[in-house]
């Protein structure tokens, strides 16, 4: 056998396997297909029932609607392209999420924002208290017998009950 019987066995042995493989990938290939299926189910909202997708919904359209996107992913059109398919009959609306384009981005970006906004507002109060609270509080005074914070405080008390023995309770 010379280097042509060779290359004909590897031949062979290639195509067989592809068979063998390719005939395997049936089932893979529907499993695959309804991983793409329900993504796109997910994608798209219900025209009829307020706040559920067509995965969630029990009604007719939603039903015709999931195998319409069944049949065109059979056809083998991509999810974009399906996706521009409902776009172009029922509007942005149908959309579950909103486009990354446009007006709409802004609901995209608004939300992070908002959150990177305020996390600097919290860093910057809390190191304005952080500083303001090492300036703002006095030497601590330690309250000893006879110490001068202690004679000014009775000095105080006792002027005060005076007034209030010769004025009374009010």
């Amino acid at each position: 056998m010379g280097k042509s019987g060779f290359c004909l066995l590897n031949l062979l042995v290639a195509i067989i396997l592809s068979i063998v493989l390719g005939s395997c990938s049936a089932p893979e290939r529907t499993q695959l297909l309804d991983e793409k299926a329900q993504d796109i189910y997910r994608s798209l909202m219900c025209p009829i029932c307020p706040g559920q997708t067509i995965e969630q919904s029990q009604n007719e359209l939603s039903a015709q609607m999931r195998a319409l996107i069944r049949e065109k992913l059979e056809q083998g059109q991509s999810k974009g392209e399906i996706l521009q398919f409902f776009v172009e009959r029922y509007g942005e609306a149908i959309l579950a999420a909103p486009a990354k384009s446009g007006f709409s981005l802004i609901a995209w970006l608004a939300p992070i924002t908002v959150i990177i906004a305020g996390g600097i507002a919290i860093w910057l109060a809390i190191r304005k208290w952080v500083k303001g609270g090492k300036e703002s509080f006095p030497e601590p005074v330690t309250l000893l017998p006879g110490s001068t914070y202690d004679e000014e405080y009775r000095r105080q008390l006792e002027k005060e009950l005076k007034v209030f023995d010769k004025k009374g309770y009010r």
